[in-house]
């Protein structure tokens, strides 16, 4: 008798709890949302998500609020959300640093995987390989060719150690069988810039108008796209997968909330992002920043953030770069 009325107690808690969440998830959003950007404003994250906030406002009927949490590779904003009640109103920005930066911080304080819930996809773009000019290759092929038959003679660029720029690279020297030499910077401009000057032979960077004018002027050889196939913005640009089959590297750009967040929530949030991201004004802008609209379910941004994990696992592990 004491164990039945102890289950209907139970029972009735559950289904309290329930109707609560609902209840919740019936009236969301009923006050401002808040999105954090765990890095500096101006920066592509940043602009992205300013560039999202007036639709976003529109079609959720609130405002939004973008704030800055900078600090320790992203790290203090996004410990900051997963802190954050799990109720749909602290959102964050997310991209492939959020992914890799537990695996190379130890005190990142957060698992992507389990302290953050996917919203949904904002956008993508591929990564474009550069090379000085003395390199004597003009496609993927004869670069490696040359790397084989010259082995520590060509030094690769990054924005810093374990950036995506370094990550992509050393998965990249992987499936071609190479061992290019690391030579790390403190941004991607000042990367891209050693590779004009002729102190690296090489870098993996993301496009831009700056980049193309260098290209056309004969400064700097474009040689491929990180992307799965070739890019509509550079048709005439071969994607690395053509010679290096399943290579592909994108940067993206999304939103996430703390785990926990009901899947009802989840969903108007999702809804009111791709909606946003399918009008023609944000089209544009996207586009002019080089970007590719990506709007997509929570379920499949979510599904991509994991098959993310998994390749930076596998290439940190092989490259054997040690958490700091």
């Amino acid at each position: 008798m004491m164990f039945r009325r102890q289950w209907l107690a139970l029972s009735a808690l559950a289904l309290s709890a329930l109707a609560l969440g609902s209840a919740q998830a019936d009236t969301f959003p009923s006050r401002p949302i808040k999105i954090v950007v765990p890095f500096a404003a101006g920066g592509t994250g940043d602009v992205l998500v300013r560039s999202l906030q007036e639709p976003l406002q529109r079609h959720l009927g609130q405002p939004i609020v973008v704030e800055n949490r900078l600090g320790a590779s992203g790290s203090m904003g996004t410990v900051f959300v997963k802190n954050a009640p799990a109720d749909g109103y602290t959102l964050l920005q997310v991209g492939n640093s959020t992914v890799t930066t537990p695996m190379l911080q130890k005190t990142a304080n957060y698992d992507a995987q389990k302290d953050l819930t996917p919203v949904g996809l904002i956008a993508a773009t591929p990564m474009v390989f550069l090379v000085n000019p003395v390199v004597p290759a003009t496609n993927i092929q004869q670069l490696v060719d040359y790397a084989r038959a010259n082995p520590g003679k060509l030094e690769f660029s990054s924005a810093g150690r374990g950036s995506l720029a370094h990550l992509a690279t050393e998965s990249f020297n992987q499936a071609a069988g190479l061992k290019m030499v690391f030579v790390p910077y403190q941004g991607a401009a000042q990367a891209v810039n050693a590779v004009l000057a002729g102190e690296v032979k090489v870098a993996l960077t993301t496009p831009s108008d700056a980049i193309n004018s260098f290209v056309s002027s004969g400064r700097v050889k474009m040689l491929a796209v990180s992307s799965e196939k070739r890019s509509p913005l550079l048709p005439e640009v071969p994607a690395i997968s053509e010679t290096l089959p399943n290579f592909a590297v994108n940067a993206f750009f999304g939103l996430s909330a703390p785990a926990g967040t009901p899947p009802e929530v989840i969903a108007k949030l999702n809804d009111a992002m791709n909606k946003s991201i399918a009008e023609p004004g944000m089209q544009a802008k996207l586009k002019a920043l080089g970007m590719f609209p990506r709007p997509a379910s929570a379920a499949s941004f979510g599904d991509m953030m994991k098959r993310d994990h998994a390749l930076w696992t596998g290439v940190i592990a092989k490259a054997g770069i040690e958490a700091e």
